[in-house]
Order: C-alpha cells, then sequence, then structure tokens
C-alpha cells in the first residue's frame, strides 16, 4: 500500500523515488499509474519524498489532469523549460537533468534516490548516466522487488473497491458473451451466423472486444480457446475455429477498468453438453477451486494451498507439474498469482521451492484458477479451468470478489 512507501523507504535507506510518465501505457508503466491513476499525465514525473510527501511535474496542458491526482503540483512552464533547453544548446537529456536538479533542489531532496517508470532503453540509460556523471545524487538501481513493487504487493480497500467494479464490469462481458453465443442456431455441432457461414473464435472475440470497449474496460487480448486449443493453457485460440458443441471453451479474461486496475477471471464452458470426461475433469478442479478457497489464510506459506492440489490432481491419476515440469498434460501451472496495476503480481502460489517463501497479508489480492489439461486426448483435446478472485481485508479474511456462475454446461 501507499502508506507503507515511508516505511519501505527508510528500511532501504531512500530518500526519494523519481517515477517517470508517460500514461497510458497500462502494465508497462504501472508505477507511473500507481500514483496518477486515471488522471492524463502524459508528460508527468512523480516524485516522492521519504517522508511519502508526493509531487507531480506536470506539462502547461495537464494542470487540471494533474490536481486530479490529489498530489502536491509543480509546474514545468515555472521553470521555463524551453530557456533551459536554450542553455544546453538543445541537448534535450541535458535539460530533463537540469529541470529534474532544480526542483529537487527546490522541495529538498538529495541523497539516495531510486528511479523508475516506462522510458525507452537508450534515453533511460543516458538519463541516468548524466546523473551519476554530475554526482549530485547517489542513483539507487533496485532489483525486483523494488520499493514500488513492494508497496504494491498489498492493496487498500479503495483499490480493493476499483478492482471489485473491474470484475463485475468483466462479468457484464462474460454474460453477454453467454448470451451470444446461445443467440445463435445449430447446424448439426456448430453454432451457425445468419449468413450461413460457422460462428468463429474470431468472431467471438471481436464481440468480446467490443463489448469491453462499450463498458469501459481496456483490453487487448483474452484467451477463448476450444477444443485442443483449450487444453494448451496459455493459447489465446485460433481465430478460424469454429464454435461447436461439446468442445471445452477456455475463457480467461483480464481488462483492466477504474483507476487502471485489472481483473482476471477465468470459465470453462461446453455448449450444449459435456463430455462425460470432461465432466469428471471439470468436477475435480472445482473439488480443488473449492479446497484451496477453504484453506486460504495469512499464516500459512503460498505454496501450502498449490501443494494441497497437487496431491488432490495425483492421488487422482492427473499428472503435475511438480513430478514432471515439462508435462503437457493434467495440472501444467500454479494455482494462483497477486494481480492489481498489473495481471501478474506477487504472491504467487507455486510448487514449494521453486520462489522464495511468501504468506497472504491484510490487503493482498490473489486469484484462484486450478486447472486441468488433455490436448492430446484421443477423444478430443479438452481444457477445465476455473478463476476467481479475492481480497484479504485488514484482518486477513479472505473474500471472494467474483460471482458469475461457473457452471461448466451453456444450455443452448
Amino acid at each position: 500500500m501507499k502508506t507503507d512507501l515511508p516505511r519501505l523507504m527508510q528500511e532501504r535507506n531512500l530518500d526519494a523515488l523519481v517515477v517517470f510518465g508517460p500514461d497510458g501505457l497500462g502494465p508497462a508503466n504501472s508505477p507511473f499509474a500507481y500514483f496518477v491513476g486515471d488522471a492524463h499525465v502524459t508528460m508527468g514525473t512523480v516524485i516522492v519524498k521519504r517522508d511519502g510527501t508526493a509531487y507531480v511535474v506536470h506539462g502547461p496542458m495537464e494542470r487540471e489532469e494533474a490536481a486530479k491526482t490529489g498530489m502536491n503540483l509543480i509546474s514545468r512552464a515555472a521553470y521555463k523549460f524551453p530557456e533551459i533547453l536554450k542553455a544546453k544548446s538543445g541537448n534535450k537529456i541535458a535539460a530533463e537533468v537540469e529541470l529534474l536538479k532544480r526542483v529537487m533542489s527546490d522541495i529538498g531532496v538529495s541523497g539516495r534516490v531510486g528511479f523508475y517508470g516506462a522510458e525507452q532503453a537508450n534515453l533511460a540509460f543516458n538519463f541516468l548516466n548524466t546523473l551519476i556523471r554530475e554526482e549530485v545524487y547517489e542513483v539507487v538501481a533496485e532489483g525486483e522487488d523494488d520499493t514500488i513493487s513492494a508497496a504494491r504487493v498489498t492493496k487498500d480497500a479503495r483499490e480493493a473497491e476499483l478492482i471489485r467494479q473491474t470484475c463485475r464490469l468483466t462479468e457484464d462481458v462474460i454474460g453477454a458473451t453467454r448470451a451470444f453465443l446461445q443467440s445463435h442456431k445449430v447446424d448439426g455441432e456448430t453454432l451457425m451466423k445468419s449468413d450461413g457461414a460457422a460462428l468463429t473464435v474470431g468472431d467471438v472475440k471481436r464481440f468480446i472486444r467490443r463489448e469491453a470497449a462499450t463498458l469501459g474496460l481496456t483490453m487487448h487480448d483474452c484467451i477463448f480457446a476450444i477444443g485442443r486449443d483449450a487444453g494448451i493453457p496459455h493459447s489465446s485460440g485460433t481465430p478460424s475455429d469454429p464454435i461447436m458443441l461439446g468442445r471445452t471453451i477456455v475463457f480467461d479474461i483480464f481488462p483492466s477498468g477504474p483507476g487502471g486496475y485489472h481483473s482476471d477471471i477465468t470459465r470453462t464452458w461446453c455448449l450444449g453438453y459435456a463430455p462425460e470426461h470432461v465432466q469428471q475433469a471439470y468436477d475435480l478442479v472445482m473439488q480443488a477451486h473449492d479446497m484451496a478457497e477453504g484453506m486460504f489464510n495469512t499464516a500459512d506459506f503460498t505454496y501450502v494451498f498449490n501443494e494441497a492440489v497437487c496431491d488432490l490432481f495425483e492421488t487422482n491419476g492427473h499428472r503435475t507439474v511438480r513430478q514432471d515440469f515439462e508435462t503437457h498434460s493434467g495440472y501444467m501451472h500454479g494455482l494462483g498469482h497477486g494481480f492489481g496495476l498489473s495481471v501478474h503480481e506477487p504472491p504467487s502460489m507455486s510448487v514449494k521451492g521453486w520462489k522464495p517463501d511468501e504468506k497472504f497479508q491484510p490487503g493482498t489480492i490473489v486469484c484462484n484458477e486450478p486447472g486441468l489439461y488433455d490436448p492430446d486426448d484421443p477423444r478430443g483435446g479438452w481444457g477445465v479451468r476455473i478463476e476467481d478472485d479475492y481480497w484479504f481485508d485488514e484482518n486477513g479474511k479472505p473474500h471472494r470478489l467474483t460471482e458469475f456462475d461457473r457452471s461448466l454446461v451453456v444450455q443452448m
């Protein structure tokens, strides 16, 4: 949470954080989105002091948007950037370094500074090298567990509510998609369009994108995979595949919504009917899902929940990634992961020993997504995954944020 930043900066001996824009890059610049939210601050730079005081440096066209962030405002115009640029003979990197130095001096920042945000690698390299050469600050290069990422591991009630809102909107898209499928006539085993052509995965995904956009969600893609593709966990689906009865459809959708926060929801459908072996796999996946949900707590390491799911699947004759890292069937992934401004964030629920030991904390947002797959089953490839989202409140109690019906068979 943002309230953890002063403590984290103190622990890491950081005097300030500098986070460069632009916004609008989604997960690619989630550190910047963490501070500006929905405000449109394309030229902005965020500066956070060790005591938690935050500033946003903004251009003259964006003063109203910058004000929406609630941070202290610093106008680039007040520093007469064109004059700085002229004094630096048109060298934009040198001018931007000089602007930052003046701003940081005015707000009393010196010492150890961490830098974050999205920028072209060559520009970022030259900018930071210039700062290092001038020895104005000690430029701190943090690793994967940087200060902002550590703060983002937990979410406050406001962030959880934004994610809950995204879940509701996402579930509206899922419901509309199910109704869209049900609206089509069936010829033999194939869903047909009004022009007499088969309905395809590509047709359905175009519908999904339109629905998401209508509801204000941002979505670059989703997984809508049928048959054999459903048996490959991260296959996004083959656009030309026809939609047919009795084949498993894995529908995994993870758009961003209010504040840039994501949901991550998966449903598995069989239109009309489900083959017996698919129904059995679905029942076992739901048993694993409900078991894990019932186990969630803030005392055990997160691998405990995944290990229990591995035990269940292995006992019932399915291979797991714990047994064979290269398995192409069975349970091929971890039980779930955190998310927020990015679709994948810490913590994770994986095989014991594969990642550093983690525990859920008050404020954790995580998904629960057990699955079973067999793309090469001679009866026809299939996959089953059910994914719901959870928030651990200030007392460490988990709350499911997703509500959409998890039934396997969709009546046609």
